[in-house]
């Protein structure tokens, strides 16, 4: 637990334990660790990320992946692909709806938090439709790539 706030932290870990739970996946050390810094921190993140943010020595690169595949299938977390190949993970918050700017010179990723589409859905379920979903990134050259 963190020095800094043992609140927040236990919070975050009765929610992980809550979502393992709902998702009808066992309690692990290894689920906790990566939920919990999908929750705390928002990505999306490699594996390579994940593994690098981690405790040390907590749990093999096999098992990353193989808690990652678990929690895609179980809803808990989303999978993007902002770039040719490369996938990107992150907590699949329902109430929390955004989507990416990345950077073609630096690669940064900045989420953005309006959504224009949300309306486009609304017309689309008036028409008849069900369980829409959409993904909309942007790429663009960031301020910092651009200065002199």
């Amino acid at each position: 637990m963190s020095i800094l706030n043992p609140k927040k932290e236990l919070l975050t870990e009765l929610k992980v334990i809550e979502l393992l739970k709902r998702a009808n996946l066992s309690i692990t050390a290894p689920r906790k660790n990566i939920l919990s810094l999908l929750l705390k921190e928002h990505g999306p993140f490699t594996v390579e990320d994940i593994i690098r943010r981690l405790p040390k020595n907590s749990c093999d690169q096999a098992t990353v992946y193989r808690c990652l595949n678990q929690f895609v299938e179980s809803s808990l977390v989303a999978t993007t692909f902002l770039e040719k190949d490369i996938a990107r993970f992150e907590f699949n918050d329902p109430e929390h709806h955004h989507h990416h700017i990345i950077c073609k010179i630096c690669k940064k990723i900045e989420s953005l938090h309006d959504c224009l589409i949300d309306k486009i859905e609304q017309g689309l379920k008036k028409k008849g439709y069900q369980d829409i979903e959409h993904r909309l990134e942007f790429f663009g050259i960031c301020a910092q790539c651009t200065k002199p």
